[in-house]
């Protein structure tokens, strides 16, 4: 066996499928089905059940697949070493984001990483909170930015920036009511709320518990997966919503959201940058992890113009950079 014929098996036990396993390797599905048939020669067992166009990996496929993972991971972490004694930093670097990091902040980020270390090479997953720091629990994924902790997880979190949330509303949705708005007031209003799990959500119960009002008693009308969909279902007027301001920015600007005013609801969290202390490190995730405590004081406010142009203020907070350590808190 070669390494060409692993890493054709290892993407196609990943993808469940010959042709998806093709594309992600740039290569033709024929090449991809000749590599893995050579394996199996080799090996002289078969590796995947045909079921028509579906394909089940077989008990040997299971054995070869975990120690691929091994393989794959040591010559990694070779080349990464090797590479790093020319001050060459370079390697795939495996990251996850929860639905605000990974669609405004990570761009900015990586763009001024790849700059620096232009041999990199990054995947980007995303996810909601829980989903990601369980990725990088189980060593799918080497660093991740989320809205939430979990203290009972042996993760390391480093405070990032703070985020300002707002509630929101299409300007229809708010015709013939009249503010100021309360608590008791728009837990009746109909609500589009975020998934179980997500960073928002628990912001917004925690701030709802505060305010002396149960989660449970919100009209929740909508559940979504994403911060996008969200902003968009309450431009249709469906409901009101809290979410970042930095995602709402531009529909703030272009007027299809307004900002409901509500002085009980103080919602406020923090993005936190969070690694397995007790894995691995190849030297690119030292590298971005340095990097991403450095750039912390560097991450752009917006302006002040765009902050009185909309009418309330988004805090971005820069948090100076510090060392890494294990931080107790509850979830946020």
């Amino acid at each position: 066996m070669d390494m060409r014929q692993l890493r054709a098996f290892a993407k196609v036990y990943e993808r469940r499928s010959f042709s998806r396993a093709a594309e992600d390797m740039a290569l033709s599905q024929p090449t991809i089905s000749a590599h893995v048939a050579s394996l199996e020669q080799s090996i002289q067992v078969s590796l995947f059940d045909r079921l028509g166009r579906s394909i089940l990996p077989t008990q040997a496929a299971d054995i070869l697949y975990r120690h691929c993972a091994s393989i794959f991971a040591s010559l990694d972490r070779a080349e990464s070493e090797i590479r790093l004694l020319s001050n060459d930093v370079s390697g795939e670097l495996k990251l996850g984001g929860s639905t605000i990091p990974a669609n405004y902040l990570f761009p900015e980020l990586l763009s001024r990483f790849l700059r620096r270390y232009p041999n990199v090479r990054i995947s980007l997953a995303e996810g909601d909170s829980l989903d990601i720091l369980d990725l990088i629990s189980r060593g799918k994924l080497c660093v991740g930015v989320v809205g939430a902790k979990d203290e009972s997880s042996e993760l390391e979190f480093q405070a990032l920036v703070d985020d300002s949330l707002v509630v929101l509303a299409a300007p229809s949705f708010l015709s013939g009511r009249r503010p100021p708005f309360s608590v008791e007031s728009i837990v009746k209003m109909p609500w589009v709320a975020r998934q179980p799990g997500s960073g928002t959500r628990l912001a917004v119960e925690q701030a709802l518990e505060k305010a002396g009002c149960p989660p449970k008693e919100l009209n929740v009308v909508s559940v979504v997966d994403g911060t996008e969909a969200l902003l968009r279902f309450v431009r249709c007027g469906m409901g009101i919503s809290v979410s970042s301001r930095l995602a709402a920015r531009e529909y703030l600007q272009r007027g299809e959201l307004t900002v409901v005013s509500i002085p009980e609801l103080h919602f406020e969290r923090s993005f936190f940058v969070v690694h397995h202390p007790l894995r691995h490190q190849f030297p690119v995730v030292r590298y971005f992890l340095k990097f991403v405590t450095e750039a912390a004081e560097t991450l752009e406010q917006p302006e002040a113009s765009q902050h009185q142009a909309e009418g309330n203020v988004f805090d971005l907070v820069r948090r100076s950079g510090g060392h890494f350590g294990s931080l107790h808190h509850q979830q946020g």
